[in-house]
């Protein structure tokens, strides 16, 4: 073997450190890189997951009152009251006299699956008007089935024809329930 130069053991010494950057770059700095991105993903990962997580967690008192209206509006829907004919007819009435309207007489028949009224109303247009709407908003299962309109100076007398829909199938129903 011969001796080296001092120029030699320069580049070689220039080489050797050269290789040792290489090697810590490509086999420790990269990597450390690499997992310091992944870190950071799996950091913003969490911090998502931990919002979203805070923000149902604010929302549990309004999911409350919301599972809470369900139950009472499922309960509300359950609880139906099998009605007689003769409720419908006293509201009927009540309606008449808040608006004025005069039933001059009425006819009750019990039907499949409920019951059909027959009435003869007298008032003006207006007044009838705020009786169908009071039929219209209410609880019931009525249904006009027919209706015949005259006019007689300034008032309107009116031929109805009512459905009042509760299937014998339902008053079982109710009775079970209530043991």
């Amino acid at each position: 073997m011969s001796k080296l130069s001092r120029r030699e053991i320069i580049l070689l010494l220039v080489l050797f450190v050269v290789v040792v950057f290489a090697a810590y770059y490509y086999f420790i700095y990269q990597p450390m890189l690499t997992r310091q991105a992944d870190l950071r993903n799996d950091l913003t990962n969490i911090q998502t997951d931990f919002t979203e997580v805070l923000t149902k967690v604010n929302q549990i008192d309004s999911l409350e009152k919301q599972l809470a209206d369900l139950k009472k509006e499922r309960q509300e829907r359950l609880d139906f009251e099998v009605r007689q004919p003769e409720e419908v007819l006293t509201a009927l009435d009540f309606f008449a006299r808040q608006n004025q309207i005069i039933i001059s007489q009425y006819e009750k028949a019990k039907i499949a699956d409920g019951y059909s009224f027959k009435l003869n109303l007298s008032g003006d247009y207006f007044q009838l008007l705020n009786f169908f709407r009071l039929i219209d908003n209410w609880d019931y299962r009525l249904v006009v089935e027919n209706f015949t309109l005259q006019n007689y100076d300034s008032q309107l007398e009116l031929d109805l024809n009512l459905f009042f829909y509760q299937p014998d199938s339902l008053v079982r129903f109710s009775q079970e329930i209530k043991g």
